[in-house]
């Protein structure tokens, strides 16, 4: 074995144990630590073995092993991508609905219970034979 397999080798397993020690690793789900796993398997088998992955490579008609190697890191990045856009979305609706859970508090702090359910039952239609009071508008700050 050569240097740099025992470099690789030592690179992937530790990036392979962060990984799965962090605290943000509960929360994955088990098929992407499991893919994560089979890529991590995958990585080691193909330096200690290079000349396997030219052969797989012929076998589903890549050309050469590089090439395959350059697929398969750019298919890994592309779902890398997109799910870091979608954890950030997510963060960034639970982040809105906070900000609107926020203002609603606030606002019930400021301004008190009992004026904003008025002006919630004020925006019914008034009994026959009565007038219609105009409800009170809050102030835009305060």
């Amino acid at each position: 074995m050569i240097l740099i397999q025992v470099i690789l080798i030592l690179a992937f397993a530790a990036i392979f144990l962060v990984a799965l020690r962090s605290r943000s690793a509960h929360s994955v789900n088990a098929w992407k630590k499991i893919a994560f796993a089979v890529l991590m398997v995958v990585l080691v088998i193909a330096v200690l073995a290079p000349s396997m992955v030219g052969v797989v490579a012929q076998a589903i008609g890549v050309g050469r092993g590089t090439d395959l190697v350059l697929y398969l890191v750019s298919v890994t990045f592309a779902f890398y991508v997109v799910n870091q856009y979608l954890h950030a979305q997510e963060a960034r609706n639970q982040l809105h609905q906070l900000a609107r859970r926020i203002a609603i508090i606030e606002a019930q702090e400021r301004y008190g219970m009992e004026r904003l359910t008025v002006l919630a039952s004020t925006r019914t239609t008034p009994a026959p034979g009565t007038t219609a009071e105009q409800p009170e508008t809050l102030p835009p700050h305060a």
